[in-house]
């Protein structure tokens, strides 16, 4: 196929990609905002939730580029075992040293609770891996935006830009009844959107070291997995009825302090510029014409 005539798209592949996946998603969500909590309004979400991988390969499709080339980063799994260890790994981490600074600090935990089943830790990874941030968005935010801009803004700066486009792109989830978004509480909004520049950045050093979207969304799932295991008490986030917003402050600051953490020492030993000691991935690897 020859290149695109559409001067956005042929130009600007990036914007034309943020663009799509907006469209198509606010678009077909958008019905699910005036619908009480039901399985259409959750069918609307989730079929909409996938405007990122499907403006990629329309971008990728109209420039002339190698659509089987972008795909091809989905079953990309020969990266090495260390990189798998981070992607299953780092979240559980993440969130056992979650739970030892929140018992420091005399947070809401109750260490006496019994961790979830393997099964039901297992369902919901799978369910985040195949609808919940992993195949429905990384295709998109790391498959293609990040190799676009790696180059012309460096690592940090690509991965903080597609993070900031990524969580404006939830916006439609805080007034549709469905989602667990439209009842966040204000101070778990603002750690929310800090927690998910900080894990852009992550994803982005994975991406950048292994060119598997399949690392990455292994990642964004057990990163949206690895909480259940936080033994949070409830009684004591919930009280006569009533959400505690000083008891999820101290959790969402704790769980914000933790992933910084860990994104200044990933940056510390891999550089803001590349985030890797390899090539880094550019807009060839995603199938873009040299």
């Amino acid at each position: 196929m020859e290149s695109s005539s559409i001067p956005l798209v042929e130009d600007r592949p990036v914007v034309a990609f943020f663009l799509g996946a907006y469209l198509y998603t606010w678009v077909v969500s958008a019905p699910a905002v005036f619908m009480e909590p039901s399985w259409s309004a959750a069918i609307l979400v989730y079929v909409g939730s996938f405007g990122p991988p499907i403006s990629a390969a329309v971008v990728t499709w109209l420039r002339g580029d190698d659509v089987r080339a972008w795909a091809r980063q989905i079953t990309r799994w020969r990266v090495g075992w260390k990189w798998w260890a981070v992607a299953a790994g780092l979240p559980i981490a993440a969130a056992v040293g979650i739970t030892l600074v929140l018992v420091v600090v005399r947070g809401p935990v109750d260490l006496g609770q019994a961790f979830p089943s393997p099964i039901l830790f297992a369902v919901i990874f799978l369910f985040a891996l195949l609808l919940s941030g992993g195949l429905n968005e990384e295709p998109g935010w790391r498959g293609f935006a990040q190799p676009h801009l790696n180059e012309r803004y460096g690592a940090v700066p690509a991965s903080l830009l597609i993070g900031v486009v990524w969580a404006g792109w939830h916006a439609p989830y805080f007034v549709i009844p469905v989602t667990p978004h439209s009842s966040f509480p204000l101070v778990n909004t603002l750690g929310w959107v800090g927690g998910i520049l900080t894990l852009s950045i992550l994803l982005g050093w994975l991406y950048n070291n292994t060119g598997s979207v399949l690392l990455v969304m292994v990642l964004h799932a057990m990163a949206n997995t690895a909480d259940v295991v936080i033994p949070l008490a409830a009684d004591q986030i919930v009280i006569d009825g009533i959400i505690d917003e000083s008891a999820v402050g101290v959790v969402t600051v704790v769980h914000l302090a933790v992933y910084v953490f860990i994104v200044f020492a990933v940056i510390a030993v891999y550089g803001r510029e590349r985030l890797t000691d390899g090539e880094m991935p550019d807009a060839t690897d995603a199938g873009a014409r040299p």
